[in-house]
């Protein structure tokens, strides 16, 4: 969680920073949302390797190493990066780099808990994104107001050592090394193209967009849309965040004890985020501030809480020994989400010169992944024969 949370949180600084880096980089709206799409364009490059590396090397190495590798492109950006020309090839990398967080704790999880504890583990692990996420919301912004966003970057980059740190002290692998090249022995793309596998991994594309979305533009969508502060719109992302954090254990805890069926609460959970874009399409002007903070809480909670859920069904389709590729070949779909979705959010406001349209378009992608993941057919592996 410790080396998770400080990936993402370098993952989610700069979409967070935003507003600041905006006029020091000179940035267009549309420009903002390729911020993620840098990222994530990277993360789906390095998706495959880093889950094939995690298979091979085991997750403690890879988490390591990949928490440290976010430090030195978080001190790097903070350094050299005078114009938006200078920072495309290092989103890129740092993308790379946030890569390798999901297929290493998603294996360390299957490798160390039971079937009917794994749901619950993987959602706290997966709580560490937005967990990041509301850290960076947290502090970065604070930084930023009072001295520059190159020294909330800076920040970000000693959080992330310091978590590396902790990482190395608190976590050991229960699984031998030679264990981790015992698994079965099945052609890649066979295992890939499994149905399946195939369906919740697509589906994957559609369960990110809300959240990112939500990083790069809530703040902008509450200062422009309702002349709410900056600093306010912070707090708000923070306890959207927090939200998202804690309900991705609430759900996956709920789904162990409905007998370890992930999809029922996964497709209902997409849905409910639906109807929360729905309501911020739909926020008229003047809305008071706690009705805001109300939704977009409610919207956090759902739109937030669906990677314990995924990452629980992706690895337990998967063949034993290959889950750290097919987490990675999930990742591959959610970075799309990821990477398009913020960019065509900002278009969409753009051209319409309004928020609604965005938000209605968020929904109906929530629809799609609803629809995707409800032809899903779970199997559930004996405990036996873990």
């Amino acid at each position: 969680m410790s080396a998770g949370a400080a990936v993402s949180l370098i993952g989610q600084a700069y979409p967070t920073l935003a507003p600041f880096i905006r006029p020091d980089l000179g940035l267009s709206l549309a420009a903002v949302g390729l911020l993620n799409t840098f990222i994530y364009l990277g993360t789906m490059v390095g998706a495959l390797p880093s889950g094939w590396l995690t298979d091979r090397l085991g997750s403690r190495t890879v988490m390591i190493v990949g928490t440290l590798a976010a430090a030195a492109l978080a001190l790097t950006i903070a350094l050299f990066v005078q114009s938006q020309w200078m920072f495309v090839p290092l989103l890129l990398v740092v993308g790379l780099v946030v890569a390798s967080s999901t297929p290493a704790g998603s294996q360390a999880v299957a490798r160390s808990f039971p079937p009917e504890r794994r749901g619950l583990v993987i959602g706290l692990r997966q709580m560490s994104v937005p967990l990041g996420g509301a850290l960076a919301a947290a502090i970065l912004p604070v930084v930023a107001h009072f001295s520059d966003w190159r020294w909330a970057s800076v920040v970000a980059a000693a959080i992330a050592v310091l978590a590396a740190l902790v990482a190395s002290r608190l976590y050991y692998e229960s699984i031998p090394p030679i264990a981790r090249l015992q698994g079965v022995s099945l052609p890649l793309a066979r295992v890939l193209r499994e149905r399946n596998i195939l369906l919740a991994a697509v589906a994957g594309i559609t369960l990110p967009t809300g959240q990112f979305v939500m990083i790069t533009y809530l703040i902008l969508f509450l200062s422009e849309g309702f002349a709410v502060s900056i600093l306010t719109g912070a707090a708000l992302l923070t306890a959207a965040q927090f939200a998202g954090a804690f309900s991705r254990v609430f759900w996956s805890w709920l789904s162990d004890k409905r007998g370890g069926r992930r999809k029922p609460l996964l497709v209902m959970m997409v849905t409910l985020a639906g109807l929360s874009a729905l309501v911020l399409a739909w926020l008229p002007p003047g809305t008071p501030l706690w009705i805001m903070a109300l939704i977009v809480v409610l919207y956090g909670a759902t739109a937030l809480g669906w990677q314990g859920l995924h990452f629980s069904l992706l690895t337990e389709l998967s063949p034993p020994g290959w889950e750290g590729r097919v987490v990675g070949f999930g990742l591959i779909f959610t970075s799309i989400g990821i990477a398009s979705a913020p960019p065509l959010f900002g278009l969409l406001v753009d051209f319409s010169n309004n928020y609604a349209l965005g938000w209605i378009a968020q929904a109906a992608v929530f629809g799609i992944g609803a629809l995707l993941l409800s032809n899903v057919v779970e199997h559930r592996r004996n405990p036996q024969s873990e």
